[in-house]
């Protein structure tokens, strides 16, 4: 088992970022908890079929004058990142810690929400990033010509620890949902709102506890 897990730093140490390397490995009561990390992966939600978005309420179909889409309480969108943490269950031991940190951008003239699902094979979900439900996004800021002058930036460090991490050993996607809060439309702003997106942004950091006695 050892072994395994050196070989394991030692492809971290290959990949990724590692700190607090010790300076001397020969005392027997030495130990480590290198850290490293690794990008998962980055999406736009927008209004169009890769989002998930339904693209028909792109139309006019009850003749109103307006998009059907402004008839939504919500905007809602999503998008499925693979992220497969089975070898993490080698190494359940010697993980003290995952962080997950998330950079959010709000491109949408509107408040904004997202939550994150971490599935299994099945696409189950195994857990949540965001214990307490979506987390709500304040809007962008535009001008008058609907170009966005300002995102609503946020960075969220979300931690497992304990079991939360044994559960992390069956997650092989990540589901993204979000949306659009939409009753505060203004209504000069509609024919921009195919061009705006929400901008995930998502990373791990993992934390591991290393004995580096020969004993």
């Amino acid at each position: 088992m050892k072994n395994s897990i050196y070989i394991f730093i030692l492809l971290v140490i290959c990949t990724s970022c590692l700190d607090d390397v010790p300076s001397d490995f020969n005392n027997p009561d030495s130990s480590w908890n290198p850290s490293f990390s690794i990008a998962v992966g980055q999406t736009s939600l927008a209004m169009n079929d890769e989002s998930g978005f339904n693209t028909l309420l792109l139309n006019d179909l009850d003749l109103s004058g307006y998009p059907d889409w402004i008839d939504e309480i919500d905007i809602e969108m999503e998008y499925t990142m693979p992220f497969d943490m089975q070898g993490i269950a080698d190494f359940s031991e010697e993980i003290i810690r995952v962080m997950f940190r998330l950079n959010i951008d709000n491109g949408f003239p509107a408040e904004a929400y997202a939550q994150l699902y971490f599935l299994d094979i099945n696409d189950l979900v195994v857990d949540s990033v965001f214990l307490n439900g979506p987390l709500s996004f304040d809007a962008a800021k535009v001008n008058s010509e609907g170009e966005i002058t300002s995102t609503n930036h946020t960075q969220n460090d979300i931690i497992f620890e304990n079991d939360k991490i044994d559960n992390l050993s069956t997650v092989r996607n990540v589901l993204i949902q979000g949306g659009i809060n939409n009753l505060s439309l203004d209504t000069t702003l509609i024919d921009f709102y195919p061009n705006y997106s929400v901008d995930i942004q998502m990373g791990v950091q993992v934390e591991v506890k290393m004995a580096l006695s020969g004993k």
